[in-house]
């Protein structure tokens, strides 16, 4: 079964609508996490707008289970069928998919997960791959997850702990019994009191080797842990205000604030336990420390630091005793500076934006905005719908939902200038719209897209070429991007990554304000930070060439997939995709017109599938044998000659087939491709067999290197006809004979124009149109009378 003869069943099933809009849907948001053949048993997890959605195929059970509002809200089968499940067909064996979509109706289409089973099976697999992998930020990210049902936490809450203390991932591990206690596991943390004691005291013994950000974020959920945590061993206790106490009197900045900061909030407590903590930090020391933090405070706002660092220091500020008059002019004048910040980030993608509107003729249509509930569903134009660069530009504004047709109030507010410039409709009369453009672009009218800002996301590419196995000694310790413009830029973001995560880069690296939309880049593999559940912020090493993305994932690196289809890569070395079809496949992408350096792209693909053919000559023979005709016309493709052989019918397969086995890389089978085509042509024109030049289009020949041989052609064909005798009957009805003739390359012409088809003798008047011909091309005839 043929990916074509799949798509056309979709189709034929549930319609054209739902097949474009499983295929514009991004592959690299589905993360199949296994797949068994027989029986059929897939476990996936997908990102849409946000949001993670769990799909299994179970063939034993009979059940495909789903849990997004398609599947949920709809009660007739078909209806159910949503873009996740078609794009799963899509992209696995289609032999499998053809077995699902031929057995649906024995199938259940559920969407209810008693006791979570399923999710929290897909969460742990995940899990387990991601610690094989070394990934253990994602792996306890996942484990996380895992918790769904609190009856069944206690074994996944016991790993998560170990992991993280034999990781030394602190954060993570304060974040998790946060969060756990927050969602009431509290009585099965009980079990497990012997890790949490272990884990504070270790954290305690390597507070100066984190960032002083990490300490911030560490003392946030240790604080919100004191909260509920209930500590039970009299002893901890005491060692851990004896390790306070000395940590008071440190010159690490980090340990001084961190145990200032714990013996300030406890205070009453811990002299109540122990009088002489009332003396443990002097009045004279305190104060100074108190100088200390206002200044570093104020340095990192000089510094330009991230605002959530200044946010979780002045949260501090009152156990500190900290004056407002002390630092909050200049956190009030900083936090102004990076909201104008963030208005110059959305005009930079608004200009980015507008810029592809223009040069890929987006053109300014009436949608028809209609309220529903707090959202607006519109009708897209049909014509800009067909613009693959319209579809890219309203992905990156807001619009949601199967067809793209539903926004939020909200972000038609946040996009509003970008929205203004796309659309006709007039806004004026939807006060909610204006109430969240007031809100984040403040009462005054005085922001406007401006050209010039697209600069930095689209300057002069800078050509990357570095060698991975020299500068990084593992392959395994990275990954490949290709970054995106950010739907909703986060703290200053410029670019945002698809996958089955969202994905931002950490700011605090150079490279961050080099970055474009679509730039391909390698970084390293674990995150830097995880925010909330799907958004996890990356360390980009080294932007990266065509060359080096593909000769690296071909060694084995993961890479996140965008524009580029990275995937075929994979496909074609694992012999899943033939590299005629792979190279078929990127050549009519239709997002290939906006994506920038394509040609490039398909120019380092090209040289990747012609090293394949080359080490895989058997199995490129049997493809070459399986419909040669189809084969040789892709080979040709794959050269870049189709438009240089136009105008030669040659046995091109036999051709190829002969070459392989003489050479071993893309230069050279192409230049003795050309130099055996220009030997057999000039033995055609040498021999001169009659009718040999019938494999000439001199028409379509005009533009190419071979045009040279035209004059001689010519004079073969004029001498040949000439040449031909036709046997004159001398019966009372003549007729002339013409099978010599006809097989000369004019003669065979004038036989088709004709339509005589095998007709060898012929009449007086089709004779004479012979003639009428042959004149206009100043042929004379050879005639023998009988």
């Amino acid at each position: 079964m043929t990916k074509n003869k799949l798509s056309e069943l979709i189709i034929e099933k549930y319609g054209i609508e739902i097949y474009k809009k499983s295929i514009e849907f991004q592959k690299n948001k589905i993360n199949i996490i296994s797949l068994k053949e027989d029986p059929i048993k897939i476990r996936s997890i997908i990102l849409d707008n946000d949001r993670e959605f769990h799909l299994v195929i179970n063939e034993k059970k009979n059940e495909i289970f789903h849990d997004c509002p398609t599947f949920l809200i709809h009660s007739e089968r078909d209806d159910k069928i949503c873009i996740h499940l078609i794009k799963l067909l899509t992209i696995i064996k289609p032999s499998i998919s053809l077995k699902i979509i031929n057995n649906i109706d024995d199938f259940y289409l559920t969407s209810e997960d008693f006791g979570s089973k399923k999710k929290t099976k897909n969460y742990l697999e995940l899990a387990n791959a991601c610690f094989e992998c070394k990934n253990c930020v994602d792996g306890l990210n996942y484990l996380n997850k895992a918790i769904i049902n609190q009856h069944e936490c206690e074994s996944i809450i016991e790993r998560y702990l170990k992991t993280a203390i034999e990781n030394n991932l602190y954060i993570e591990f304060f974040e998790f019994l946060q969060s756990a206690y927050n969602n009431e596991l509290g009585p099965y943390l009980l079990k497990y009191n012997h890790y949490i004691e272990k884990g504070i005291k270790l954290f305690l013994n390597s507070v100066s080797k984190y960032t002083f950000y990490e300490i911030l974020r560490i003392i946030e959920s240790f604080d919100r842990l004191l909260d509920d945590y209930k500590f039970q061993n009299e002893t901890f206790v005491s060692s851990i205000l004896k390790k306070l106490e000395k940590m008071a009197n440190s010159n690490d900045f980090n340990e001084m604030y961190f145990s200032t900061f714990f013996i300030k909030k406890n205070f009453e407590t811990l002299v109540n336990y122990n009088p002489l903590f009332k003396d443990l930090i002097p009045l004279k020391a305190f104060e100074s420390f108190k100088s200390e933090i206002v200044k570093y405070f104020k340095s990192e706002i000089e510094n330009f630091c991230v605002i959530d660092k200044l946010k979780l220091m002045k949260r501090h500020f009152e156990v500190f005793q900290i004056q407002n008059d002390a630092y909050y002019n200049e956190y009030k004048a900083y936090k102004s500076e990076i909201k104008e910040l963030e208005k110059k980030v959305y005009l930079k993608k608004f200009a980015f934006l507008n810029l592809l509107k223009e040069k890929y003729k987006i053109k300014k249509s009436k949608v028809d905005f209609r309220k529903k509930r707090n959202t607006y569903i519109v009708n897209h134009d049909k014509d800009n719908l067909k613009n693959p660069a319209y579809n890219y530009v309203i992905k990156h504004i807001g619009f949601y939902g199967i067809n793209e047709s539903t926004i939020k109030s909200s972000e038609i507010g946040v996009n509003y200038l970008i929205i203004k410039e796309l659309f006709l409709d007039d806004l004026n009369n939807f006060p909610d719209i204006f109430y969240y453009k007031k809100q984040f672009w403040g009462e005054e009218n005085s922001y406007e897209i401006n050209s010039i800002d697209v600069f930095s996301l689209i300057s002069k590419p800078i050509e990357y070429n570095y060698d991975i196995d020299q500068d990084y000694s593992n392959i395994n310790d990275l990954m490949i991007i290709e970054w995106d413009l950010a739907s909703k830029p986060r703290q200053g973001s410029l670019v945002n990554a698809y996958g089955a995560q969202i994905v931002i880069p950490d700011q605090n690296n150079s490279l961050f304000h080099d970055l474009k939309p679509f730039d391909l880049v390698y970084c390293q593999k674990t995150p830097v930070k995880i925010e909330g559940n799907i958004v996890k912020r990356i360390n980009v090493i080294a932007k990266c060439s065509f060359k080096d993305a593909i000769n690296s994932i071909s060694k084995g690196m993961v890479f996140i997939e965008g524009y580029y289809p990275l995937s075929l890569i994979k496909s074609v070395l694992e012999k899943k995709i033939s590299p005629f079809k792979a190279y078929e496949i990127i050549s009519n992408n239709p997002n290939k017109q906006f994506v920038p350096n394509y040609r490039q792209f398909v120019k380092a693909f090209r040289k990747l599938l012609f090293d394949f053919i080359n080490k895989e000559r058997e199995f490129i023979y049997q493809e070459l044998k399986s419909n040669s005709e189809e084969k040789t016309d892709q080979i040709l493709i794959l050269l870049n000659l189709t438009t240089e052989l136009a105008g030669l019918d040659l046995p091109f397969s036999e051709i190829f087939q002969e070459l392989l086995c003489e050479v071993s890389n893309l230069d050279e089978f192409r230049t003795k491709l050309l130099n055996k085509i220009h030997s057999i042509v000039k033995n055609v024109l040498v021999v001169r067999e009659l009718g040999s030049t019938k494999i000439f289009d001199l028409k379509k020949m005009r533009h190419t290197q071979f045009v040279k041989y035209s004059s001689e052609i010519l004079k073969i064909r004029k001498e040949e006809f000439e040449k031909s005798k036709i046997l004159k009957s001398s019966e009372k009805n003549v007729l002339y004979n013409v099978s010599e003739l006809f097989k000369t390359y004019y003669g065979y012409q004038f036989s088709n124009i004709l339509n005589l088809g095998v007709k060898l003798d012929i009449d007086k008047d089709i004779f004479n149109k012979i003639m009428f011909y042959a004149s206009k091309l100043k042929l004379k005839l050879n005639i023998i009378e009988g």
